[in-house]
C-alpha cells in the first residue's frame, strides 16, 4: 500500500505507509523483517553507535504497536485511544477468550518497552535490548496473534 506524503518540497510525494497506520500484524511484519534486519547490519556491521538510535527507533514503534494490539486484537476493537464511542456490535462475545496469560504477556511487554519511551534515571541509564532480544519479543508477539486470533470466542 503507498500513501501520499507531505515533504518538504511539496505535498503529493508517495512513499510507504507509516507503521502506525498500518494493521498491527502487518506493522509487525515491517519491524521483524525490514526494521529490525536493517538494525542487526547496523549493530554487526558498525557497532553500537550506529545500532542504538535504531534500537531505540524499534522499541517506541514496538511500544506503539503493543497499545495498538491490546486495541485491535485482544480487545476486538470494542475501545480505541481517542475514539469516543464503544463498538460492541458483533464484537463483545470475542473478549470472552482473553486468558490472564495473555495479560501478564502484554503487562510484562509493555512495562519492559516502556522503559524506551520515558526518561530514566542518570545512574541507571538503559541499554537498548539485542537485536536477539528484539526478536524474541516480536516473535513472541507474532506467535501470541496466531493463537489467539484462532481461539474460539
Amino acid at each position: 500500500m503507498t500513501c501520499v506524503r507531505c515533504e518538504p518540497w511539496g505535498t503529493g510525494e508517495p512513499g510507504d505507509t507509516p507503521l502506525f497506520a498500518k494493521k498491527p500484524d502487518k506493522a509487525l511484519n515491517a519491524l521483524l523483517n525490514e526494521h529490525l534486519v536493517k538494525a542487526r547490519k547496523a549493530h554487526d556491521e558498525e557497532g553500537q553507535a550506529a545500532y542504538a538510535p535504531l534500537a531505540k527507533s524499534i522499541c517506541s514503534d514496538f511500544r506503539i504497536l503493543l497499545e495498538r494490539m491490546i486495541e485491535c486484537e485482544l480487545l476486538a476493537d470494542v475501545v480505541q485511544r481517542f475514539r469516543r464511542a464503544v463498538n460492541t456490535q458483533g464484537k463483545l462475545d470475542k473478549l470472552a477468550r482473553i486468558t490472564a496469560e495473555d495479560c501478564r504477556l502484554f503487562d510484562d511487554l509493555m512495562m519492559k518497552y516502556s522503559r524506551y519511551e520515558h526518561s530514566q534515571p542518570n545512574e541507571t541509564p538503559v541499554v537498548p535490548p539485542t537485536p536477539d532480544e528484539l526478536k524474541t519479543d516480536m516473535e513472541a508477539l507474532r506467535d501470541w496473534r496466531t493463537v489467539f486470533v484462532a481461539r474460539p470466542s
